[in-house]
This record gives structure tokens, C-alpha cells and sequence, in this order.
């Protein structure tokens, strides 16, 4: 061996001997990592503000819709009772236990945290029944014989996607392909079966199959019977003051299909987008990817070089719509009450891991409100970590900081009770009363 190579392996050696030295302090310290709460607005409210005695016998009614990849179908359940039991309710109209169908993807069946319900099929035209989106309803009171006092709306619409990801993944299986690293076995995975959501949602499969199934579940929430392509809704009146939350490409798909219903309702109908926003005052994102998927409207170079501001930006058009909506029941945050304003703010609360790299801040400049609006829409982002394993300054579990939102204590403390100078209010159980 020359001397060159037999230097290279004494640094490798003292290389290797370092890096085992440093490991264990190393990951001591991932343990105990502080997880700080930044946020850019000190002050929101919290779901609790929406359950008070002027809304007698209407529920609160919380709608969930999950981002890219492949959830099993029950894997939200742990999050929704978090929910439940931070108002002091437990579930009502117990359903008869359904089956956690297994799909072509591999996901992991999850723990029974509540009683199953059997989905509402979202049919779509020319979509095979087992390809249709599913929506899971679950309902809550004080006891399990009470009327319900929070209803909980899942929205899966992982099947849309799920048998086509299955059918890119399968392209190479059974070949003679060189194996790959355990690393990039991994990003393989992520990419066909999280990153390919993202491409199929760019692409015409939004036009004709997701955003119409998502319009056709919009309808249903409401009480309302879709149309058969998913884009028009038979309804009657809806009154239950409601919250959004999202994940990911979930609140994209969300805003693009509302504004897409809007921007086609007929003069002197009201289509099931608009009465939904009448009572939708809070709205939750989790790993907001507005700024990136906005990219997709793009049809010519942007006039300004700060983003892709064009006129068909999704996040601008939907702020618009939703800011000249009068809301039904509106509650006034307690400054606004005292300084007598008669704006009445709805609000989007934004939740992003630092170490999230499929998370984007949202600005009020990417909502372009007029002058006259500024006051109708509080935007807050909340940057926290999901806790995910680290290696301080050097890499973070991107699995755990993208998904693990929904199994963080300080967001359920914040959905439902808000923040006040930058803490988190304590807020009674109200609603179980």
C-alpha cells in the first residue's frame, strides 16, 4: 500500500474513532433538545372560542383532510380523540366496528383509539368504487347517549391516488436492477408514494378526478347530495360553526376546490363552498404548501421576482372570496370587542416544524387582501418541533417533522385553547357542559 492510502486510512481511523466518541453525547442531545414556540403573531383563538350558549344544539363540527401519502384508514383516530378529550367528550352513536381495508400500499394499521365508523363512499364518475375517496364521521358529547356536541368530519382521499403509486412502485420490482442503499430505498419510497401525489395533483388527474371528489365531499359534509362528477351540490341549510384543519396538500387541495366552486356559482345560487365559509370562521394548516404548489398555475414568467405572483394564485383568490363571505355566527376576538372595531377577524393559523422541508411560511402579502380586508383575516405562523430524533445542527427525522403534527401535544393544546402573548391560554372544557 503507498503511502497516500496508508495516510487516507489513518484519517479515516481517526475519523471513525471521533465520530463513535461524539455519538453518544451526540445523541443524549437529540433526546433533549429544547422545543421552543415561535410564533409571528402573538395572539389566536382556539376552537373553545367557538362553543359558547349562542349556538344552542348546533354543534361544533371539525373537518380533517389529510396531505400527500397513503394514511391507513383509521391512522387519524389517536388525533381526534386528543381532540375529544381536550373538551371533556367521549363518542357518541357508537358505530359498529368497521375494517381497516388493506390497499396495495404497505401503511401501517392503526391503533383503535375510538369506535370504527364504516366511510361514506365519494363516487366520481368513470372511478372504480374501491378508488373512491372515503369520508369518516365521528361524533362526540358529554356522554355516550348525549346529542352530539362536536362532530369530526375525515376526509380520506387516499384511494384516488393510492392504486395508481402502487402501479408506478411496481415498475420495478422483479428486475435486475443493482440494489440500493438503505437511504435510498427509503427517498424511493417517499417519492412514489408521497411526492407522487404532489405530481399527480399538478397535472390534469386534479381536474377530472381530485378536486371534483373533494368538492363532491364539501357537499356531504353539509348534508348535501353531489352531483355525479362531483362539481354541483343539491343542499338545504347548514348552521354548525365549523373549523378546518389540514395537512400538507390537504389545504391546498381544500382552498383550490373551494375557489374552483366559487369562481363557477351561478348567479343567485349558493353553492356548497360558499355555505361552508359562512361558518367557517378558523382555519388550522399543518405544513402549509401553498407557496409551492401555486407553482402548478403558472402559465408565463412572473411579473415579480418574489414568488410565482401571478393571477391565478390559489391562496390570493381563495383569502378574496372567503374575506367578502359574512360569516353567520361569528365570534369577536375580546380586543376587537373592546376597541369596538366592527371587523370581524377569521383567522389561518399555520403550523411548521423549522426542520419540516415540505413546510413553507405563508405571508400575508401571498393573500394580497385589499386595503379594506387587512382586519377581516389574521394570519399567524407557529413554528414549533414535532420533537423527531436530530443530530443538533445536522440533520432531522424528515418523516417525523413533516407527519408528526398530529401527535404533538403543544398544536392540540393550541387548536383547541389558542394563544395569548405568545403562551398557550388555558381554556376550560366548556363544550362538555
Amino acid at each position: 500500500m503507498g503511502t497516500g492510502h496508508r495516510l487516507r486510512g489513518l484519517h479515516q481511523g481517526k475519523w471513525k474513532r471521533a465520530f463513535a466518541a461524539l455519538s453518544v453525547p451526540l445523541v443524549a442531545a437529540c433526546s433533549a433538545l429544547p422545543t421552543p414556540v415561535f410564533l409571528d403573531n402573538d395572539s389566536f383563538l382556539g376552537m373553545n372560542a367557538l362553543v359558547s350558549d349562542e349556538a344552542p344544539g348546533r354543534p361544533l363540527h371539525v373537518l380533517i383532510i389529510h396531505g400527500m401519502g397513503t394514511p391507513a384508514p383509521y391512522q387519524f383516530e389517536g388525533f381526534i380523540k386528543a381532540l375529544a378529550d381536550r373538551f371533556g367528550l367521549v363518542q357518541t352513536r357508537l358505530p359498529a366496528t368497521g375494517p381497516q381495508p388493506p390497499g396495495c400500499y404497505p401503511a401501517t394499521p392503526a391503533q383503535q383509539a375510538l369506535a370504527h365508523p364504516f366511510p361514506r363512499p365519494i363516487p366520481i364518475d368513470d372511478l372504480p368504487p374501491d378508488a373512491s375517496a372515503q369520508l369518516y364521521t365521528y361524533s362526540f358529547g358529554p356522554t355516550p347517549d348525549d346529542k352530539p356536541k362536536l362532530i369530526v368530519s375525515y376526509l380520506l382521499w387516499a384511494p384516488l391516488t393510492e392504486g395508481i403509486k402502487c402501479g408506478l412502485a411496481s415498475k420495478e420490482e422483479g428486475t435486475d436492477m443493482p440494489p440500493r442503499q438503505a437511504f435510498a430505498n427509503f427517498a424511493k419510497d417517499f417519492i412514489d408514494d408521497k411526492l407522487a401525489d404532489v405530481v399527480l395533483y399538478g397535472g390534469t388527474y386534479r381536474e377530472s378526478v381530485m378536486r371534483p371528489s373533494l368538492q363532491a365531499a364539501l357537499c356531504i359534509v353539509i348534508g348535501g347530495k353531489p352531483s355525479r362528477d362531483g362539481k354541483t351540490c343539491q343542499h338545504g341549510g347548514y348552521s354548525e360553526r365549523t373549523v378546518i384543519i389540514t395537512h400538507s396538500l390537504g389545504g391546498y387541495m381544500m382552498m383550490d376546490a373551494i375557489d374552483d366552486e366559487l369562481r363557477r356559482e351561478k348567479a343567485g345560487a349558493k353553492s356548497a363552498a360558499r355555505t361552508l365559509l359562512e361558518n367557517t370562521q378558523f382555519i388550522y394548516m399543518m405544513a402549509n404548501q401553498l407557496a409551492l404548489l401555486d407553482l402548478t398555475t403558472l402559465n408565463g414568467y412572473p411579473r415579480r421576482l418574489e414568488g410565482a405572483t401571478t393571477e391565478a394564485d390559489i391562496a390570493e383568490h381563495f383569502a378574496r372570496r372567503w374575506a367578502a363571505i359574512k360569516l353567520r355566527s361569528p365570534v369577536r376576538p375580546p380586543q376587537a370587542e373592546a376597541a369596538g372595531t366592527p371587523h370581524t377577524t377569521r383567522q389561518i393559523v399555520a403550523f411548521s416544524d423549522p426542520n419540516d422541508i415540505l413546510s413553507w411560511r405563508l405571508k400575508r402579502y401571498d393573500l394580497k387582501l385589499p386595503p379594506s380586508e387587512w382586519k377581516s383575516v389574521k394570519l399567524t405562523n407557529v413554528y414549533l418541533s414535532n420533537a423527531e430524533f436530530s443530530v443538533p445542527l445536522l440533520f432531522s427525522d424528515p418523516t417525523t417533522a413533516h407527519f408528526g403534527y398530529f401527535d404533538n401535544q403543544s398544536v392540540i393544546d393550541m387548536l383547541v385553547c389558542g394563544t395569548d402573548n405568545g403562551e398557550v391560554q388555558a381554556c376550560s372544557q366548556a363544550i362538555s357542559r
